[in-house]
């Protein structure tokens, strides 16, 4: 029996204690409290004897500490078997007040938006006789018109904005039921 070795073993329990590697720790305090045992029988000086005693107690009381950590640790799991209904045992827990996580866009159907086609042809600045019309092309200008005034464009607008309205007003006893 190497004193070595004895020594290399408890200095290894504790490391893994302390690194909380208990399962290890705990094997390699077992085996040195065991080499201990053994070496103190074959000592023959009873001082000696009783050193190697008192150092064999004060592993035995850190086996024991290092056991009630696991116990305690062992004693925070769950046994899902009793404590939750089987329903719930395969789902994760939801807090109703939190959103569920966003779904993948690969797996999203494609909005289905219908817009109309509105190409804008861009108008050159070199033509002072050309207009915006309603439509957005140009048009020219007659000699006896002139331009709208901004007045007369939002009278235009105020009158397409209150054929809108009615449009909604007539359509909207059509949806309400």
């Amino acid at each position: 029996m190497n004193l070595a070795e004895i020594c290399d073993n408890a200095k290894k329990g504790r490391e893994y204690a302390l690194l909380g590697n208990y399962d290890s720790s705990m094997v390699y305090y077992q085996g040195v409290i065991q080499q201990i045992q053994r070496h103190c029988q074959s000592v023959r000086d009873p001082a000696l004897k009783s050193k190697w005693q008192q150092v064999r107690q004060e592993l035995l009381e850190e086996y024991e500490q290092v056991k009630s950590i696991v116990n305690t640790l062992e004693s925070f799991k769950v046994d899902r078997s009793t404590d939750i209904p089987v329903s719930y045992q395969d789902e994760p827990f939801r807090d109703p007040s939190v959103w569920p996580p966003p779904v993948p866009a690969e797996h999203r159907a494609p909005p289905q938006i219908k817009r109309p086609n509105r190409e804008v042809k861009p108008l050159r600045r070199e033509s002072p006789g050309l207009q915006r019309g309603p439509v957005g092309r140009a048009q020219p200008i007659s000699k006896n018109e002139k331009p709208a005034s901004s007045r007369e464009r939002e009278a235009k607008a105020k009158g397409k904005d209150e054929k809108n309205v009615s449009l909604a007003q007539l359509l909207r006893p059509m949806f309400k039921g």
